[in-house]
């Protein structure tokens, strides 16, 4: 399987020299291409020209443009992070905190907010981060040519109303909606035709400096970052050909960052000294259940199935600890989870509970049936799963077993991604195994709105109280909404979550601090690193 994660747009070279302005470069990129200059790089060059002991490094391939709302290449994006900034960044709590950002209020109604940005920003060039910016960022991203518009789906209206005053209206209330602004803000009539040739220019702790070389890139320490100079003095990028070269250099201690983002850490695990700075992921692996089939009609019957899945075995043998088991829905280092199981195993005791609630019983071949209206109705079904995704038809074998087990009928069809996703938007499945990327913000609506799911379900309850949780902003308020939430998930049972999925970010062992990754960007506080 190819370990690629993201689609490779083409890799571009230019060999400049290191006094050239910022427009000169453009020029001499530009002029680059035009020759024919798009072939590709013969080699990296691993000589240390110009290079500085107080400085990481950093690898791209597969690129595309530095322009941080543009780029398809998830090195580059990552990259990028060390030179652009966001609005708001969440932590590891996924609580939202101010970056650009200095503070913000919510109207009663969770509508409309205002947010106040910080005075003291200068961009790379010099002139002076404002309202404009954000307001440019955003006009950009609605517009539909980055890769962030999803992001913004419930943004009604927006507005600069001074300087450093920015105004969002919604179309409904969300929960914890700036953290959702965590796209990196770009100047304001920055260049968006997707430029090979872009000179990144941010507010972040680098800024580019120079190009060394076919393959090498200098960003040096920002003395103007708001947050004081970085203690590392220089960030170096290497352009290389291909993700085999990439794991070799990493392996090689020639770059010092490595994510899961990037490499299928499923199928290959980096050699050498490495620490590696784990995070979860906002990534939900659940199990969805068809409420439009009358043997899954009853909450009661839901419940008894997800009572028979060994979420633990799952986890620790068929992923290999690569996620965390969950009972409810919401990421694990929330500061509003609330689990409070330990073990995550089957209770066939309180399935049997809950099978004979809804009517089921065992009959004389040891399976469970229940007569309706005078039909005898037998607990079967079909366990639906991408067969692109050998680790989801693995979770789907599993969970089979575990319903066989206990005398339920239960067979795996594994399809191609196309026809899987096509059988469940249209609603043409029993059970399937679902994959999400839940928002920062823990937005569940995707799965369970009245508006529109997968599994056909409604509850104008659950509705008013997402409704309320994006109406107050007081955590101890949140927390106990939270709460009722997710109990009457758990309650309804339209899908039962499996576990959230871990991320990975490898960093060598020269970098001293922990690099603190979260669930909106795998470099954080890159101020206060520093090297050993």
């Amino acid at each position: 399987m190819n370990r690629i994660k993201k689609i490779t747009i083409y890799i571009v070279t230019a060999c400049l020299a290191a006094s050239m302005s910022g427009c000169a470069l453009t020029d001499a990129i530009k002029e680059k291409i035009t020759n024919g200059g798009d072939s590709g790089f013969t080699a990296v060059e691993n000589n240390a020209q110009n290079e500085v002991s107080n400085s990481i490094s950093v690898g791209i391939f597969d690129f595309d443009t530095f322009n941080p709302l543009l780029t398809r290449s998830e090195t580059v994006r990552e990259c990028m992070q060390f030179v652009y900034e966001p609005l708001f960044d969440v932590n590891e709590n996924l609580m939202p905190e101010p970056v650009l950002a200095e503070s913000y209020t919510v109207s009663p109604d969770g509508r409309t907010i205002d947010i106040t940005l910080k005075n003291n920003v200068l961009w790379h060039d010099g002139s002076n981060f404002n309202a404009y910016d954000a307001a440019y960022t955003i006009k950009q991203i609605r517009s539909g040519i980055t890769t962030y518009t999803d992001t913004l789906a419930n943004m009604a209206d927006y507005k600069a109303t001074g300087d450093y005053s920015l105004q969002i209206v919604l179309n409904y209330a969300v929960p914890n909606y700036v953290s959702l602004l965590t796209f990196p803000i770009v100047r304001y009539r920055s260049d968006m035709s997707m430029n090979s040739g872009y000179i990144p220019n941010g507010t972040g702790a680098f800024r580019f400096e120079t190009q060394l070389s076919s393959g090498k890139m200098s960003f040096a320490a920002f003395d103007g970052y708001h947050n004081g100079r970085p203690q590392i003095d220089n960030l170096y990028a290497y352009l290389v050909p291909d993700l085999q070269k990439y794991e070799t250099m990493f392996e090689a201690s020639e770059i010092d960052f490595m994510t899961g983002d990037t490499v299928d850490l499923s199928e290959y695990t980096p050699r050498g000294s490495a620490k590696n700075n784990e995070y979860i992921t906002n990534k939900l692996t659940f199990v969805g259940f068809n409420l439009r089939r009358e043997i899954l009609w009853g909450a009661q019957t839901r419940r008894g199935l997800a009572e028979l899945i060994d979420k633990d075995s799952i986890v620790n043998s068929t992923i290999y600890s690569k996620g965390v088991a969950c009972d409810i829905p919401i990421n694990p280092s929330s500061l509003f989870y609330f689990d409070t199981n330990t073990r995550f195993k089957t209770d066939e005791l309180l399935a049997q509970q809950l099978f004979g609630n809804d009517g089921w019983g065992l009959d004389e071949e040891g399976k469970y049936v229940r007569t309706v209206d005078g039909k005898k109705q037998i607990l079967s079904f079909e366990i639906l799963t991408d067969s692109d995704s050998e680790e989801k038809v693995n979770i789907a074998n599993v969970i089979a077993e575990n319903f066989e087990n206990f005398g339920i009928g239960a067979s795996v069809n594994a399809l191609p991604y196309d026809a899987y996703t096509a059988k469940i938007n249209s609603g043409d499945y029993d059970v399937m195994i679902g994959e999400m990327q839940i928002g920062a913000n823990l937005d569940l609506s995707p799965l369970i709105s009245s508006g529109g799911n997968y599994f056909g379900y409604t509850n104008t309850n659950l509705d008013t109280l997402a409704g309320q949780i994006g109406m107050t902003h007081d955590v101890e308020e949140m927390k106990e909404l939270f709460r009722q939430y997710g109990g009457m998930i758990i309650e309804d049972m339209p899908f039962t979550p499996l576990f959230f999925r871990k991320g990975d970010v490898f960093s060598s062992t020269k970098v001293k601090n922990d690099v603190s990754p979260s669930v909106t960007r795998q470099f954080r506080q890159i101020e206060t690193w520093s090297v050993k």
